[in-house]
């Protein structure tokens, strides 16, 4: 399996398990440098597997979460 395929795996199990994660969290979690986790996670988005979360209330930071 490719790195970066085992990696966004890696990722979306982290998210599955904590909705609402941070890439900060989520790269500590999974021992990652944050900057490759940002690049999991907008490709994880970009396919439709997660979404960010809405929360007006704290538009920052990003938070992220499986697609229904």
């Amino acid at each position: 399996m490719q790195r970066g395929h085992r990696q966004d795996l890696m990722v979306l199990a982290h998210v599955a398990a904590h909705s609402g994660a941070e890439a900060r969290g989520v790269a500590r979690a999974v021992g990652s440098p944050e900057r490759v986790v940002a690049r999991n996670l907008s490709r994880l988005t970009e396919d439709g597997l997660l979404a960010l979360v809405d929360d007006d209330a704290h538009p920052a930071p990003r938070s992220y979460r499986l697609t229904s």
